[in-house]
């Protein structure tokens, strides 16, 4: 074995040292406490974190920091699509409160963060509802090009795309390779557990495999092409799920602290257990335009999101399309 083998050799076994006791934790840590699949009301704001984890490894050594983050969110939305579908009627407000510890040292990242969010509905016949998800991950770089990580999730009360209240475990890992400074990409997957607050008590699980591929023009300024496959397997066959996801987009600066991203996205969902009266099973497909706006002066946040979603359906129910807007704005101390 040359050198050149025997060094990533040593890399992987440290980072399977470091990832199995991270998973063990997450599941000893979070038993029985609250990532959302398909948020009722909830975010495609995204943070983006690379520039701050730069920061965090230029210093030696290791280091503990604490963080909380705490965000305002309003949404509207209109669609004559079911309560049960990913597009929402009404308008609703959101807080959500997220505390993080991340340890670190020259190659090594250990983060765990917990997210816990309250919604508030304008439409009395609403029920407000409380969602909390709980995250560790280990990050180790294996070179400077190349990083793995392994997850552990709790997620409780989410909205998913098979049904409307649902408890989850997640546990999986990445694997991120930079070709050059603007030529990155991530493959990744993961395994989930569910359990769905319906009146049979039913329970579901499947995997779910993702790719991206990131063009980087500079600072903020990025092209992404994303991927993803899932799927739910259930002994309740209307939670049967397989799904595939595209997404395309583009972020660039468009001023001091300010800048705006675009992203086209598809959706196909099959769910194979909801037999149609007129022979086959119920198909989705879904199509969004979407346009974020972004001003990050310090330490806060504000972003405005527009999406129009068209969704097409052999379910005459399900043959919506509708719009929604999100404005956001939040706080890192």
């Amino acid at each position: 074995m040359n050198p050149t083998n025997t060094f990533i050799t040593a890399r992987l076994a440290q980072a399977l040292a470091l990832c199995i006791p991270a998973l063990c934790f997450a599941a000893a840590a979070f038993a029985g406490e609250t990532s959302n699949d398909q948020p009722e009301q909830g975010s495609g704001i995204e943070i983006d974190e690379e520039e701050e984890a730069a920061a965090r490894k230029a210093v030696s050594g290791w280091r503990l920091e604490p963080g909380l983050r705490v965000t305002a969110r309003g949404v509207s939305a209109r669609s004559t699509a079911p309560g049960e579908d990913e597009v929402i009627d009404g308008n609703a407000l959101g807080a959500v409160v997220t505390p993080s510890l991340v340890l670190t040292n020259d190659d090594v990242e250990v983060t765990l963060r917990n997210a816990t969010t309250r919604l508030e509905f304008e439409d009395p016949d609403r029920i407000d509802r409380w969602q909390n998800s709980a995250r560790l991950t280990t990050r180790f770089d294996l070179s400077d090009a190349t990083t793995v990580a392994a997850f552990g999730e709790r997620s409780d009360n989410l909205l998913a795309a098979e049904f409307t209240s649902t408890d989850e475990w997640e546990f999986g890992g990445e694997i991120e390779h930079s070709f050059d400074r603007a030529n990155r990409v991530a493959v990744g997957a993961s395994w989930r557990d569910r359990s769905y607050d319906d009146t049979v008590g039913s329970t579901g699980s499947g995997m779910r495999v993702d790719g991206e591929y990131r063009y980087r023009f500079g600072a903020n300024h990025y092209a992404f092409l994303r991927g993803r496959f899932d799927e739910i397997k259930s002994d309740e066959a209307r939670r049967n799920l397989s799904r595939w996801l595209a997404e395309a987009s583009y972020q660039r600066p468009i001023a001091r602290d300010l800048r705006v991203r675009g992203e086209l996205s598809y959706q196909q969902l099959d769910f194979g257990g909801r037999v149609l009266t007129t022979g086959g099973t119920r198909q989705d497909e879904l199509f969004w335009p979407e346009l974020t706006l972004i001003w990050s002066p310090g330490p806060w946040r504000i972003a405005a999101e527009a999406r129009y979603i068209v969704r097409n359906s052999n379910t005459p129910d399900f043959d919506r399309s509708g719009y929604r807007f999100e404005l956001e704005a939040s706080h890192a101390f």
